[in-house]
């Protein structure tokens, strides 16, 4: 669920002030309006009542996707000449909010922080393009008849891999995930995401699996 709030906002064209909602929390897993809003860099734009400027106010929000292990906390571009100031509040909310949320807010859930919204906007049209990349493959995976072994979205934007990982037999293990990756880019080799990880995996020996996604616990 996603909460509101308001503002008083002062327009930055006329100088006029007004009182305005605004969201403090945005949960873009059940909410796909605010979702794409947020991507459009337009989440809390607000539009002035006496000129009709279009602005941001100087409200700080959080951004909430637990599939995806997205925790965003969003501040107001002109805050970032007061960085370790705001970082230090965002931490001490994370910790509120944990012990909120209890088990609705995954252990390990760290948050990123932004300061203005391209930084989030950035972030959602990757995961949008990765979520893509990997439906295409899972269905080549489904066609040849590889189980998916689903490991840590946050994991797998860290360290630039696939999130989804084809693996055959009946068990996810460093060499069932091999053995599938090698059959599904065998299939389709234009699927340059699996086959890099592939070629990862095979040069360190000592690599083992990613850990699984949150939601899969």
């Amino acid at each position: 669920m996603s909460f509101q709030g308001s503002v008083e906002a002062n327009c930055p064209s006329c100088a006029d002030g007004f009182t305005a909602p605004v969201w403090s929390f945005v949960h873009g897993g059940k909410d796909a309006v605010l979702r794409d809003q947020a991507k459009a860099m337009e989440c809390n734009m607000l539009l002035c009542p006496s000129c009709g400027a279009a602005f941001l106010p100087e409200a700080a929000w959080i951004y909430y996707e637990p599939e995806e292990e997205i925790l965003a906390f969003v501040f107001p571009a002109s805050f970032k000449a007061e960085e370790a100031k705001w970082r230090d509040k965002m931490k001490a909310d994370f910790v509120a909010m944990r012990e909120a949320l209890g088990d609705h807010l995954p252990v390990g859930h760290e948050p990123e922080v932004f300061f203005g919204p391209e930084g989030l906007a950035r972030l959602l049209e990757l995961e949008d393009w990765r979520r893509d990349e990997r439906d295409v493959m899972a269905s080549f995976a489904a066609e040849l008849k590889l189980s998916l072994y689903k490991s840590s979205p946050a994991w797998a934007r860290e360290h630039g891999a696939p999130s989804w990982l084809p693996y055959e037999g009946k068990a996810p293990t460093r060499g069932a995930v091999i053995a599938g990756i090698k059959k599904l880019v065998e299939a389709n080799d234009r699927l340059t995401t699996w086959s890099d990880y592939l070629g990862r995996l095979e040069k360190d020996p000592a690599a083992g699996l990613p850990p699984a996604a949150m939601a899969a616990h």
